[in-house]
C-alpha cells in the first residue's frame, strides 16, 4: 500500500518558484479555488516526508498523513503571502503539529510522540538558519545560533551526523538514507532519536543562556 501511496506522489509536479508566486496571487487575491487546490497538491509530499521522519509503521504513517494533510489545507488558508518566511518552513509546524496533537490523543505513540516533538524543537533552530533573513541589528544572534548548532551537531558521533543532515539539511526520506548507511530502517530511527534528544539537551541550554542574557 506504501508503495502504491509512493507512486502516486512521484507524479505530482513541483512548483517552480514563480510558479507558485503566480499560484499565491491568484488564491489570495483572486480567490481562484483551482489555485488553493494546485497548491495543496504540490505540497502533499512534505506531508509523507514529514510522517515517514516519525514513524516507519505503515498503519500508523497513514493516520498521520491524514492529520498532516489537515494541517498542510490550514497552513495553505493562513498563510500570509507579504511574510518574509517561506510557506515550507510554515507549513512544516502546521502539518508537524497536528501529528503532534494525534501521537497526544492516542497514548499508545507515546515513543513517537516524543520523536515528533524533538523534532519540532531542532527544526526551529534549523529553520530559522534556513529563513532567516539577517539586519544588522540580528546579524550577532544569527552567527551565534549558527556556530552553535554546527558545533552541536559536531559533537554527535559520524552516524547520529550523517543521520540529522540527511534528514534535515538535505531532506533525504529515511529509508534512502538508511540504504546508504547499510543500516535497517530500525537502527536508523534508534540514532535519529538518540541524535534529537542530544541536540534538544544542547540547544535548550543555548537557548536558555541567550534568554539570560537579554
Amino acid at each position: 500500500m506504501i508503495q502504491q501511496y509512493l507512486a502516486e506522489l512521484s507524479k505530482i509536479h513541483l512548483l517552480a518558484p514563480q510558479e507558485e508566486t503566480d499560484l499565491w496571487h491568484q488564491y489570495k487575491v483572486e480567490g481562484s479555488r483551482e489555485a488553493r487546490q494546485k497548491i495543496i497538491e504540490s505540497y502533499q509530499p512534505l506531508v509523507f516526508k514529514i510522517a515517514s521522519q516519525i514513524t516507519p509503521l505503515e498503519d500508523l504513517i497513514f493516520d498521520l498523513i491524514q492529520e498532516g494533510t489537515v494541517g498542510l489545507i490550514e497552513a495553505v488558508e493562513h498563510f500570509d503571502v507579504t511574510k518574509a518566511v517561506k510557506f515550507s518552513t510554515y507549513a512544516s509546524h502546521r502539518i508537524r503539529g497536528r501529528m503532534i496533537d494525534y501521537l497526544r490523543r492516542h497514548r499508545s505513540n507515546q515513543e513517537y510522540l516524543e520523536l515528533a516533538i524533538h523534532q519540532e524543537e531542532i527544526q526551529d533552530i534549523l529553520g530559522f538558519i534556513a529563513d532567516h533573513s539577517v539586519n544588522v541589528e540580528e546579524e550577532v544572534t544569527y552567527k551565534i545560533i549558527h556556530q552553535q548548532v554546527r558545533l552541536a551537531i559536531s559533537r554527535l558521533n559520524p552516524k547520529e551526523q550523517k543521520v540529522i543532515c540527511d534528514l534535515y539539511l538535505l531532506d533525504k526520506e529515511p529509508a534512502v538514507s538508511a540504504q546508504e548507511m547499510a543500516i535497517s530502517l530500525s537502527y536508523y530511527y534508534k540514532l535519529q532519536k538518540k541524535a534529537l534528544q542530544r541536540l534538544r539537551g544542547m540547544l535548550s541550554k543555548l537557548r536558555a543562556e541567550m534568554k539570560a542574557s537579554g
